[in-house]
């Protein structure tokens, strides 16, 4: 509905703006207007288009089902000269006249000194006594003008601007001129208030103003010159710029009322409906043309000769779409019918009017001829149109005057300015001059209105007619074109507006004014040709579908259309003959296609078709409340059943359950009792099983201990046995080793003796000597001992020797792999270290970030209690502001009730000292205190309400703060628990660094100390290695030695040397 509002809105604006009061109308429009209305379209019964009457719907016929979805505005030649001359009893537009019936204030804001502005101030609009139309007030008009300007955005800055360009306009009438002093020709400006008002409402300099105002650009040989104008041409100048303001003001507001009703489906520009099928399909249009009607005044000028070149061309429209056309469908359907298209016709008045020899292409001639003039056009039209009979010559007539018999009868208009009003009366400099105003609104449009000239101008530069295109006339023309192109697509209905009487009275009509209307729209000639043709018409189709229910008889269907349909309609009218000129006629005509009915023919079939469909619909209307009324009984038949069944279950259900409680009741006492027995001797069996179980595992247990001692005995036994055995066997490997050791012992002294015996010549007593302390007794025979039996010894003890080596290495290669593996496990846990370092350092860093996040979150949860705060300083202001209200409206009411109360005393005395006297006037004072009590219980409900309403917003925004206040609390509860939430992630963080970091230490510590027992006993280990080479090696030297002096040539002695030799090599 906001689409609807805002057009009704635009009547008002439209009156304001394009309204004027005349001597025939007070409230007149002098513009015409295309208005489009777009809709979005249902599904429709094509049945009534077809049929071509309105008349013919059903109630039940399906109508369209349509939503309006915006609309667009588009005036056409609206009446420019009155804003700068009407009549003595006429008034200019109502716009004027409200804007200086506005508050002084408001006058004040557009211009100072404008607040005690009148009507007598402007030479425009003149002092008329008429201040009310329509029952309303300039005022008050003003009021509903500016709030309907305000529902289009139309408000604040940009009101003042279009209140501005209004007040430019005016003033642009109150420049007086005079003669200038240089030359007496020329003219200059003489109202120096004026034009200092100009200048402030323009923005423009006083120079500029009277430069413009009294000076054009005209073109020579050399370029161009600046002319001066006289007083005449400098008021004229005046004149067109006021009009052409004025007529910009329009277009700035038609521009503002089509974006804001324009339908959205078409992104703002309403001229794309229809240009594809999918809009044609879904989007309807319905367009409004409200134009001038047809004029004649005592002097009519160029505006009314445009009002009726567009009235013949609108009438010409009228008959061709209802009598051309008619007459075409009439001899297609093969009807013979006979009236006169001559009376109708104004195709003669057309082409004299807009023919190649024209008035209008005339009157262009002479426009953009140099010194062409109205004289000279009335010449020519008379001259050029002599023979015809539309252009009428009298000599009555001065050198402007001239006839034109329209269709609605003779005009005489006076051409003393057709030639200057249909010239461009604006020339580019001076369209070039306003667009420097800091007026926006009129920057704008004549910004656009300049670039689009200067376009124009340079478009038809050079050609011969190109000048012809730019008059008032020939752009009147093409607007023209195009509406009646718009009117030709649609389906055209027509509407004449006929004034009933001149004094503008109610229910009164002035028949011999209403008859001249009726005759010069040309609606006497049309209803004189519509008695000659049939006024209803349906197409074979409808007639048969819709009137073969009224058949009395029977038809054969096997016929053809038109033979069923005319024996149908014989029989609905045999009784039913028209008596036409001495014989009597069928009140109907069958033609190819479609059936033709005189007037009352069609309404019989109707009326007869309704009352047929009226009997049916009251017997079927008769059957069906019958069988609502036997399905209502039957309802009820049925409920009552019901109810007696629900109510007897009731009561069955109830004894029942009455019955149910009672055995449940006894069944529980039942089984409280059994239960209460079943407990007791439980109890007695649970505390007999107590005792039963304490003596019976008494004994197993004992037996468990003594088995346990037992088992613990014999294992000690058989562990000390193991114990002994170990100690045995290790203990006699000890002494093994121990002998071998001394035998070791024991045979190198006997070689070192041997050897130092064969050096110096004493050796037999010596080694008897060291024989003696040999510990051995076979050691002691060992004198007597061959070199076989030495050997013997020796070889012995060298696979003693290398069984202790062979072994000595395999725990070297066990310690030497226990090492590698030591320090794969030491390079794995330094790779450890690092990783846990690098995963300390980023925990570190996530530390820092969560420390700053952290702070942040301190400030904002600062931030957060200021706010709170400052909210809550909020909530007691307004606290304490609503208690201040509260105690003033309490005040104030009280007040009020002692006022009411001593008036009312006050009148109560006047009444008892006045009743003996004036009953008449008790009574009228009696009236006068209930009027008295009503205003002021009025009154006090007035303030109720107005408390109720003051409490109710204070409550709302009391409420609002406080939900505020709880989510800013809310707020400030999450970022704590945010910050809690980040302080405990921290704090984790912080151990599982301080844990990993203690536990790779410890591990690293570890791992040391392990590498370095490690590596102490590797160092043990290479040591004694090393011991046992340089024993065996002095062993070998001196076993090597012994051999060279006791046995030079033996070859054992030289295999136990290789021998020695390889030993020495494996074991480096």
């Amino acid at each position: 509905m906001a689409v609807v509002s805002k057009l009704s809105q635009s009547d008002i604006i439209f009156e304001a703006f394009g309204n004027a009061k005349t001597e025939r109308n007070e409230n007149s429009s002098r513009f015409g207007r295309l208005t489009k209305l777009f809709f979005a379209k249902g599904k429709e019964d094509n049945t009534a288009a077809e049929m071509g009457n309105e008349e013919l719907l059903d109630d039940d016929d399906a109508t369209p089902i349509c939503s309006v979805l915006g609309s667009s505005f588009e005036t056409i030649l609206i009446e420019k000269s009155r804003i700068v001359a009407h009549k003595i009893n006429e008034r200019t537009f109502h716009i004027f006249y409200q804007l200086l019936a506005a508050p002084y204030e408001f006058k004040e804001s557009i211009l100072q000194g404008f607040g005690s502005a009148t009507r007598d101030s402007f030479r425009y609009i003149g002092d008329v006594d008429v201040d009310t139309i329509g029952g309303r007030t300039d005022a008050e008009n003003f009021e509903q003008t500016k709030s309907a300007l305000a529902t289009f955005g139309i408000e604040g800055e940009e009101l003042n601007a279009l209140m501005e360009a209004l007040c430019i306009s005016l003033h642009l009438g109150n420049l007086t001129f005079a003669p200038s002093r240089r030359s007496p020709r020329a003219a200059r400006v003489a109202s120096e208030d004026e034009i200092k008002k100009l200048s402030s409402l323009t923005g423009l300099s006083r120079d500029e103003i009277e430069s413009a105002v009294t000076t054009k650009l005209a073109k020579n040989k050399n370029g161009n010159v600046i002319v001066k104008l006289t007083q005449a041409q400098s008021r004229e100048r005046c004149d067109g710029l006021a009009r052409e303001i004025y007529h910009q003001i329009v277009v700035f507001l038609i521009d503002k009322m089509n974006k804001a009703t324009s339908p959205a489906h078409f992104r703002g520009n309403a001229d794309q409906v229809g240009q594809n099928k999918t809009d044609q399909e879904k989007v309807g249009c319905i367009s409004l043309l409200d134009l001038f009607g047809f004029e004649s005044f005592e002097k009519n000028g160029f505006d009314q000769f445009c009002i009726n070149y567009s009235n013949e061309h609108l009438h010409n429209k009228y008959v061709r779409d209802k009598f051309i056309s008619v007459k075409a469908e009439y001899e297609f359907e093969g009807i013979d019918i006979d009236f006169d298209y001559s009376a109708i016709n104004n195709s003669g008045i057309l082409n004299v009017m807009d023919g190649r020899m024209g008035l209008v292409p005339i009157m262009n001639e002479e426009s953009v001829r140099p010194k062409g003039n109205s004289s000279a056009f009335v010449y020519k039209a008379k001259l050029l149109h002599k023979n015809s009979d539309h252009v009428v010559s009298e000599k009555q007539h001065n050198q402007y005057e001239f006839g034109v018999n329209h269709y609605a009868g003779l005009v005489t208009y006076d051409a003393a300015d057709f030639i200057e009003r249909n010239a461009d009366p604006l020339p580019i400099e001076l369209l070039a001059f306003i667009t420097k105003s800091t007026n926006s609104i009129i920057n704008a449009q004549f910004d656009a209105l300049f670039v689009n000239k200067r376009k124009l101008l340079t478009k038809l530069a050079g050609k011969k007619h190109g000048a012809a295109s730019t008059t008032i006339v020939s752009n009147f023309r093409k607007q023209l074109a195009g509406l009646l192109k718009h009117v030709g697509e649609t389906k055209t209905w027509y509407i004449r507006c006929i004034q009933p009487n001149v004094e503008k009275k109610p229910a009164v009509t002035d028949h011999e004014v209403t008859l001249r209307q009726l005759r010069f729209a040309g609606i006497l000639n049309a209803m004189t040709i519509s008695k000659k043709i049939f006024p209803n018409q349906l197409s074979n189709d409808i007639v048969w579908d819709r009137f073969k229910c009224l058949s009395r008889k029977y038809i054969d269907k096997q016929l053809e259309s038109k033979e069923c349909i005319c024996n149908l309609l014989s029989d609905l009218f045999k009784d039913s003959e028209r008596y036409v000129k001495g014989e009597y006629t069928a009140p109907y005509v069958c033609g190819k296609t479609k059936i033709f009915f005189w007037s009352g023919a069609l309404e019989k079939l109707e009326s007869d078709r309704k009352d047929m469909l009226s009997l049916k619909a009251a017997k079927l209307r008769g059957y069906i409340e019958t069988a609502i009324q036997r399905r209502r009984f039957l309802t009820i038949k049925r409920g009552m059943t019901l109810l007696q069944a629900v109510y007897r279950g009731l009561e069955a259900r109830l004894e029942r359950r009455d019955r149910i409680r009672a055995a449940l009741l006894i069944t529980c006492w039942t089984k409280l009792a059994l239960v209460r027995l079943r407990r007791r001797k439980r109890r007695e069996n649970e505390a007999c099983t107590k005792i039963q179980n304490a003596w019976r595992g008494f004994g197993p247990r004992e037996e468990l201990r003594h088995k346990k001692k037992a088992a613990n005995m014999v294992q000690r036994v058989f562990r000390k046995r193991q114990d002994r055995e170990r100690f045995n066997s290790a203990f006699a490997e000890c002494v093994d080793a121990a002998r071998k050791q001394k035998q070791m012992k024991a045979l190198l002294v006997l070689l070192s003796s041997d050897h130092s015996s064969k050096d110096n010549g004493g050796g037999q007593k010596k080694k008897k000597s060291l024989t003696s302390r040999l510990p051995n007794e076979r050691f002691k025979k060992s004198s007597e001992w061959s070199n076989e039996e030495l050997l013997k010894e020796c070889q012995l003890m060298i696979s003693y020797l290398g069984e202790q080596l062979y072994s000595q290495r395999n725990k070297t290669s066990g310690v030497q792999a226990e090492l590698a593996s030591t320090k794969h496990n030491l390079d794995s846990l330094q790779s450890r270290y690092d990783t846990v370092d690098a995963d300390c350092k980023a925990s570190k860093v996530a530390a820092k970030t969560l420390s700053e996040r952290n702070a942040t979150l301190e400030k904002d949860l600062k931030e957060q209690k200021h706010i709170s705060s400052d909210l809550m300083e909020t909530i007691k202001h307004l606290q304490q502001e609503a208690a201040v209200n509260e105690r003033d409206r309490e005040n104030e009411r009280i007040e009020m009730q002692k006022l009411l109360a001593s008036q009312k005393d006050e009148l109560n005395v006047v009444l008892s000292n006045e009743r003996n006297m004036h009953a008449a006037e008790v009574l009228r004072l009696e009236d006068s205190i209930q009027v008295v009590q009503q205003k002021y219980h009025r009154e006090i409900s007035d303030l109720q309400f107005s408390v109720e309403e003051i409490e109710a917003s204070s409550n709302q925004d009391f409420q609002n703060v406080l939900l505020a206040f709880d989510e800013g609390k809310t707020q400030q509860d999450k970022l704590e628990s945010e910050k809690e939430n980040l302080a405990t992630e921290k704090n984790n963080l912080q151990n599982k660094l301080d844990t990993s970091t203690k536990t790779c230490s410890m591990e690293v510590v570890a791992l040391k100390i392990e590498l370095d027992n490690l590596r102490n006993e590797i160092e043990s280990k290479e040591s004694t290695i090393i011991s046992l080479q340089s024993e065996i090696a002095s062993l070998r030297d001196t076993t090597i030695t012994r051999s060279n002096r006791t046995f030079p040539t033996s070859p054992s002695r030289k295999s136990l040397c290789n021998l020695w030799d390889a030993f020495g090599k494996n074991s480096k």
